[in-house]
């Protein structure tokens, strides 16, 4: 597809943005949609409603299973197999009705299965968070060993440091600094989201429970594993992506991994409520981190925004590039009553 599908300006985006505190913030994972997008177009975008009749597009985040109405062009976005992933009693996905999604490219086959009900058409994987790199490629100095990039599902409080819930011993870090706890959670601007992305680029390795923590880190070819908690013993352990056990891996890593061509996730098995050997991580993932990338090219080129990709400014990065700086990521304060609704029912974010 090309810029047909949008012909206008701005792009009506689907991506979750500015969420209610205290204090107000993002997760740089679903706050990059919009930045992804208006990188490879080089267009405008303008958020509009998950559920809606119009035309809309939907890029990064875990978020097609809450799209519902009208036609949706997906761009590398993922499903989770479940309708209301947080509820008690969770019901699996099903396509809801009057909804159309052209499937220009998903996270991987996990998604495109679930979207098209079982018959996936012939398509392109991949976060689009991969393409990152194309357009900010920074030369940051190595100050942390190891990076650990929690989910938000792991910290005490929603604010900007990485303060895990107290029952979480495997965070329990070394006194020396060596090691860096990383949360995903910034304040809503374009500035801390960059800040974000340099912290991770500022490890020698990263080990994550957050999709994008691991999703940045690949895509900058920093030593990456996925950190799990499934039972068994400490240490190294592996799964098919098609397997039987792959239900032991959540299905956001099983659809990621399987869109980058891996046919099984090597991760870093640990009890939550055991203290880690941290020398012990890190040889792992110096020992068992391989290249994650799906393919870039064929990616960039489905994107149904079109593809006229931005270049940075004189003396400048991309983030200082007037169309990225024009990407919103506050919410409109009017709004805020819907968004906490919203919040509550989503009762999560995409990783």
């Amino acid at each position: 597809m090309t810029a047909a599908a949008f012909p206008r300006d701005p792009i009506p985006l689907c991506w979750i943005r500015e969420q209610p505190g205290p204090p107000p913030h993002v997760n740089v994972g679903d706050a990059l949609s919009g930045f992804m997008v208006a990188m490879v177009s080089g267009r405008r975008v303008s958020p509009v409603h998950f559920a809606a009749d119009r035309a809309r597009m939907s890029a990064v985040g875990t978020i097609a299973q809450d799209l519902r109405g009208g036609r949706v062009h997906v761009w590398g976005s993922g499903c989770s197999p479940w309708s209301d992933p947080l509820t008690p009693n969770r019901r699996p996905y099903t396509r809801p009705p009057g909804t159309e999604f052209r499937l220009h490219a998903t996270r991987g086959p996990l998604t495109a299965r679930l979207l098209s009900e079982g018959h996936p058409p012939d398509l392109p994987f991949g976060d689009p968070v991969a393409a990152l790199p194309r357009f900010y490629a920074p030369q940051i100095a190595k100050r942390w060993d190891l990076g650990i990039v929690l989910h938000l599902s792991e910290v005490a409080v929603r604010d900007f440091t990485a303060n895990p819930k107290a029952v979480l011993a495997r965070y329990t870090l070394p006194q020396d600094g060596s090691l860096r706890l990383i949360t995903m959670i910034a304040p809503p601007t374009v500035h801390a989201i960059r800040a974000k992305i340099d912290e991770i680029l500022a490890c020698r390795r990263i080990v994550s429970t957050s999709l994008h923590g691991l999703a940045i880190a690949a895509a900058y070819g920093v030593p990456c594993l996925h950190l799990g908690a499934d039972p068994g013993a400490n240490g190294i352990a592996r799964v098919a992506v098609d397997g039987p056990d792959s239900a032991r891996i959540n299905a956001r890593f099983i659809d990621l991994y399987g869109g980058c061509g891996a046919r099984e996730i090597v991760y870093w098995r640990q009890h939550r409520r055991d203290m880690t050997d941290w020398d012990a991580l890190i040889r792992a993932v110096d020992a068992e981190a391989h290249p994650l990338s799906p393919d870039v090219d064929a990616l960039v080129a489905v994107c149904p925004a079109g593809t006229t990709p931005l270049s940075p400014p004189a003396n400048g990065t991309i983030w200082d590039h007037p169309l990225i700086r024009a990407v919103p990521c506050r919410a409109r304060r009017r709004r805020w009553r819907r968004i906490v609704a919203w919040a509550k029912q989503l009762g999560r974010a995409s990783g």
